[in-house]
């Protein structure tokens, strides 16, 4: 039996990620902030050419509520999946929530 494929435990250390930030959006607004702080200073630095995955979810943090947002973090479609590897979302969970979930994608593909 082969190692798994390091970018299927790297998809699935961001969509672990996503759904935890998403169950933190339905209980509070904070990660909401974060992102969209994030995100406004991400456009800031590239303002000549603000990457398409930053003006797409620039779009989703705009108009989209806090629940549908955590619905979308929650979803695997490919756009879902494609944007987990910009997420504004940076700082919303702990070091601590992070290595939990790194640890067991990690050991679940060896």
């Amino acid at each position: 039996m082969g190692l798994r494929n390091p970018h299927a435990i790297i998809d699935g250390i961001n969509a672990a990620q996503d759904r935890l930030i998403a169950r933190k959006l339905r209980r509070s607004s904070k990660p909401l902030r974060i992102a969209k702080g994030n995100l406004a200073r991400w456009m800031a630095n590239h303002r000549s050419a603000i990457p398409t995955p930053f003006t797409e979810l620039h779009q989703l943090l705009t108009f989209l509520n806090g629940k549908e947002i955590a619905a979308f973090l929650s979803s695997d479609t490919p756009m879902a999946r494609r944007l987990r590897q910009s997420s504004p979302f940076a700082g919303v969970l702990t070091k601590a929530e992070l290595q939990r979930i790194r640890r067991k994608h990690e050991k679940a593909g060896a």
